[in-house]
């Protein structure tokens, strides 16, 4: 068991590093499905009082887990930007992208063209 947490553990950190194409999410995702169905399969074959044990040690774990991981959500004030995972924002033909804006924007208009009907 702890081998397996060593593979996903490096697997989850080289996904990390090569993440051009979303491959960190595709190896969250598949790994999560993987854990899940071997704690299924470990908790149907426990006797009750022990699954019950177990269950409650596991939800102990994840409460943990959700009180005290680093980044383990995005989080942004009023007005704020947040996001997991990537962002691209592009301008062009003079105009302005921001995740954010806090105050005015302004860029320097056209000049004007001949009136059109």
């Amino acid at each position: 068991m702890l081998q397996r947490l060593d593979r996903t553990a490096a697997d989850l950190a080289r996904a990390s590093d090569e993440d051009a194409q979303g491959a960190l999410e595709r190896v969250r995702v598949a790994q999560s499905l993987s854990w899940e169905t071997r704690f299924t399969d470990l908790l149907q074959d426990l006797p009750e009082p022990e699954r019950d044990e177990a269950v409650r040690a596991l939800r102990s774990l994840v409460e943990h887990v959700r009180q005290h991981a680093p980044g383990s959500g995005a989080s942004a004030g009023t007005g704020g930007f947040a996001v997991i995972g990537d962002v691209t924002m592009k301008a062009t033909n003079g105009s302005v992208v921001a995740g954010v804006v806090n105050g005015g924007v302004r860029v320097d208009p056209p000049q004007p063209g001949p009136v059109q009907d």
